[in-house]
């Protein structure tokens, strides 16, 4: 059933809207600085909104995970340099409402806002009763806004979290309206309309490691794509299920029987590489590209150029493809031209073609932008797992506590 939006929730002068949105962003090690400002910027055009429809905005997001950090590694996970970009993004000043999550000093700050003002509250996992649903932590969230905004699409499927979960339960029990944000609006179209009347024909392209991660996304993919293409770490666990010899490459065994139980759809649903860029397990300069079996010594870092060129061909003759992880290591440069032949050829597919490109988030949608193709996807999901999870039809808890139509 379509969820409530932005353009439900009335006039909102003089009102304060809780925003849960997800700032979980990469940081600096040393600094504690942002690395990486996309999720920051995802959620700009809904803030953006509220303001000018005369709300004041109170955001709320995790940060890392301070319940695995140092004493020293917790100091670079407060808000307070994720707040002040947020600040520099929107182009007026955003400040941590108070060192604490909830309490009197936040209760204060959010009396004392103004129509147009934004405040930040502190990273939520600081408080071990947000991944707790807890009822007492959600309600002193909850009395700080007159309205709950989930646009934090990539922390949707956390049913455990109560900034998803309880926090929204909360309005709906003090009848405040609650809705979706624009970034969550946009993923959800995006994607239902993917899964239930893509463009055909609907290649899949699926990359990463692990087969057992992602065995139900395949079994979807599989149901829905005319066309399925393997890279990555996978497509040796693959090879190797087919008796073919992978080098040093490590398969669990668990990953083995995953991919043994997919073997049938091989060369007709489909297809994996047919030449691999490996390197030497103990020198990594040492690199080659090699078809068949992978010499021991060696390991696969990437699919290979016949193989690039292949699945780039492959795009410009379907109407929609979706692609969900990368086809090689695409962090060190030396192996990350399968990955970005993939990019470019989706980003030419769309251009010249107008086929309908959809990155499914997490490290694709980096690599996309590490490689400057992002504007020229159709989609990039802000969400990894819960991009995964939700392709898969697995039910959401935070998007049931938010008003229907």
């Amino acid at each position: 059933m379509p969820k409530k939006t932005l353009a439900d929730l009335g006039d909102l002068t003089g009102k304060t809207v809780l925003v849960r949105v997800d700032f979980n962003v990469p940081l600096d090690k040393k600094t504690g600085a942002v690395k990486n400002d996309r999720r920051i910027r995802g959620a700009l055009p809904t803030v953006q909104k509220l303001l000018d429809a005369g709300a004041a905005v109170v955001a709320m997001s995790h940060l890392g995970r301070p319940e695995k950090a140092t004493s020293e590694e917790r100091k670079n996970l407060t808000m307070d340099r994720v707040a002040a970009r947020f600040g520099e993004l929107l182009g007026k000043p955003v400040k941590k409402a108070a060192d604490e999550v909830v309490g009197p000093a936040v209760m204060a700050a959010v009396k004392a806002m103004k129509p147009g003002d934004v405040v930040v509250l502190e990273n939520l996992r600081f408080d071990p009763r947000e991944q707790k649903n807890d009822p007492e932590f959600a309600a002193a969230i909850a009395a700080l806004g007159d309205a709950y905004v989930n646009d934090a699409f990539g922390t949707s499927h956390n049913d455990k979290d109560a900034s998803m979960v309880a926090v929204p339960a909360a309005h709906k029990a003090a009848g405040k309206p609650r809705a979706v944000g624009l970034l969550v609006e946009r993923e959800l179209h995006v994607i239902d309309n993917l899964m239930g009347s893509p463009k055909r024909p609907l290649i899949g392209i699926m990359g990463g490691a692990k087969v057992s991660d992602k065995i139900a996304f395949i079994n979807t993919l599989l149901s829905k794509v005319d066309h399925l293409l393997i890279g990555g770490k996978m497509a040796y666990t693959f090879r190797k299920a087919q008796g073919v010899d992978v080098g040093n490459m490590k398969v669990p065994d668990e990953e083995l029987e995953n991919a043994k139980k997919l073997l049938h759809h091989v060369d007709r649903l489909i297809t994996l590489p047919t030449d691999y860029l490996v390197a030497k397990s103990d020198n990594l300069d040492d690199t080659k590209v090699v078809t068949g079996s992978i010499p021991a010594g060696y390991e696969g870092v990437d699919i290979g150029p016949e193989t690039t060129a292949h699945f780039g061909n492959k795009l410009f003759s379907c109407g929609t493809v979706i692609w969900n992880g990368p086809v090689g290591w695409f962090e060190k440069p030396a192996f990350a031209g399968g990955t970005k032949g993939v990019a470019a050829a989706m980003a030419k597919a769309s251009a010249d073609n107008g086929v309908v490109t959809v990155v499914g988030g997490g490290e694709t949608a980096e690599a996309v932008e590490q490689f400057g193709h992002d504007e020229a996807m159709t989609h990039v999901s802000t969400g990894g797992g819960a991009f995964l999870a939700y392709v898969e039809g697995k039910p959401f808890q935070s998007l049931a506590q938010i008003d229907s139509k």
